[in-house]
């Protein structure tokens, strides 16, 4: 499957990422008619997504539907992402978790099989890996795990159909690491039977001996943020590299303010970065009760020697705490380029923090009106190709800004957008023949409501855009389809 992001998402093709086995065919169909209709409108509800009533109790029959597994109707999507990453010898795999939260405004809205995530909410932990392209532009090529948990000592003592449902799901922790390390086995088995090399890409929370030790010793690729407060020996001085200036995304935009304490906001912005690199040992807790969590059967070895990236921020604009990234890696670090590029590797993993923007933000995950833990899982089944989706349009613009239009639309697309927007658009503001990837980006925005002046167009806007453009784009088809009847 070659690299053309403007064909991933046709209909045609995104009727893939929907093509489910569910045991029968008359499902199997709705399943892909009802994906097809959520990805071109993810921000809708469901009755306001579909013109009949029939099609709106048909959805929430599929959505009720006992005997169609969430993980079922996720899988043309995880098969599409790997074929995707095929293409590339080697990949980004970006792990991450996230917080699924429902509001409560009347005690008895309790939603069956969530737990309580606070006095006022209820919910569950959402990990994701998604495949990024390791070169070239850094394109999302869709995800290739989500494991919706628990933690077991998060659920009320009298709530045993709740903690059977989440047992049955294989989605009860008692130790988090658990769910990183299932999803690294998992995409690294999936991309390797399609001859990829995936990378694993992670944040500070991975930062544990066991976990490490173990992916080490697997011989899986990584790139792991080390916790600042992790003991390190230097086998020798780190070489100086020199510096490199890296684009920083906006940090937890979405984060409830009470936790700026601890983790701070901070707003987009260009850091110049001072590298160095090296080797470095860390060991393994002496006493056993001390030891972090590891898979079971593995013996953790007494020490563990990694590659190190140190990016430090010397300079950071007033008001703003500099960056420190200590990136620990089994990537190699020989030459200035090969460092340069470690740090190029950690800086894709925003992709997956953009992914759960997508996700809540674009495809208004958090607002489905969903009675139950399982009714929601397959609504997210739906909604996670079409977040993916709406994050890809967003990513070829921001990352090949001067490409044509044909790497983000389809010519009928293009022609329909061009058309809508040189109607209204003052003569110097027309969207020429040979436009760009981020003015037809732009256009897009204004369909949905975006203003200019406000800057980037948010994932709302955005999508609201996608949206309407695709309902011009059926028009123009229904009434080429009128004239030549």
């Amino acid at each position: 499957m070659e690299c053309q992001p403007e064909q991933w998402v046709t209909d045609s093709a995104m009727g893939e990422e929907y093509a489910a086995s569910l045991g029968d065919a008359r499902l199997d169909r709705r399943a892909k008619r009802i994906g097809v209709t959520v990805a071109h409108s993810p921000e809708l509800s469901i009755p306001k997504l579909f013109q009949t009533e029939a099609d709106i109790e048909g959805t929430y029959r599929l959505l009720r539907n006992e005997d169609v597994e969430w993980r079922a109707l996720l899988a043309p999507h995880l098969e599409r992402t790997a074929q995707r990453a095929s293409a590339a010898a080697t990949v980004i795999v970006a792990h991450d978790t996230t917080d699924v939260v429902f509001p409560l405004y009347w005690p008895e809205d309790r939603r069956r099989h969530m737990t309580s995530m606070s006095s006022r909410t209820q919910g569950f932990l959402l990990h994701a890996s998604v495949c990024i392209t390791a070169s070239g532009p850094a394109l999302p090529l869709g995800v290739m795990d989500l494991q919706p948990f628990v933690h077991r000592s998060a659920l009320p003592a009298d709530a045993p159909e709740t903690e059977a449902f989440w047992q049955a799901e294989s989605g009860l922790f008692d130790n988090e690491h658990a769910r990183w390390a299932r999803g690294v086995a998992g995409a690294d088995d999936d991309l390797r039977f399609q001859g990829v090399s995936p990378i694993h890409v992670m944040d500070r929370e991975t930062d544990s001996y066991g976990l490490l030790s173990w992916m080490h010793a697997n011989e899986f690729r990584f790139v792991v943020r080390g916790s600042l407060a992790r003991k390190l020996r230097y086998q020798d001085e780190l070489r100086e590299i020199g510096t490199v200036d890296v684009q920083l995304g906006e940090r937890y935009p979405l984060r409830d303010t009470r936790l700026l304490a601890t983790h701070p906001t901070r707003r987009a912005r260009l850091a110049r970065l001072t590298v160095r690199a090296g080797v470095v040992t860390l060991n393994r807790a002496r006493d056993t009760k001390d030891q972090s969590w590891s898979p079971a059967g593995f013996e953790q070895p007494r020490s563990l020697a990694l590659h190190l990236v140190e990016a430090v921020e010397l300079a950071p604009p007033d008001g703003e705490k500099g960056v420190r990234w200590l990136l620990m890696t089994t990537e190699p670090i020989d030459t200035a380029d090969e460092v340069l590029q470690v740090i190029e590797l950690y800086r894709r993993r925003w992709a997956i923090e953009e992914y759960f923007k997508a996700l809540k933000t674009g495809c208004q995950l958090e607002k489905r009106q969903m009675e139950s833990a399982e009714s929601f899982l397959r609504m997210l089944a739906l909604l996670a190709p079409a977040a993916w989706r709406l994050l890809l349009l967003r990513g070829v613009a921001s990352q090949s800004p001067d490409a044509r239009w044909h790497h983000l639309l389809t010519p009928l697309e293009f022609r329909i957008l061009r058309a809508a927007s040189n109607r209204i658009a003052s003569k110097n503001k027309l969207l020429p023949k040979e436009a760009t990837v981020v003015q037809c980006l732009f256009t897009i925005a204004k369909l949905g409501g975006h203003l200019p002046r406000n800057g980037a167009p948010g994932w709302q806007t955005l999508q609201s855009g996608w949206t309407n453009l695709q309902q011009l784009v059926l028009g123009a088809r229904l009434a080429g389809d009128a004239i030549n009847d």
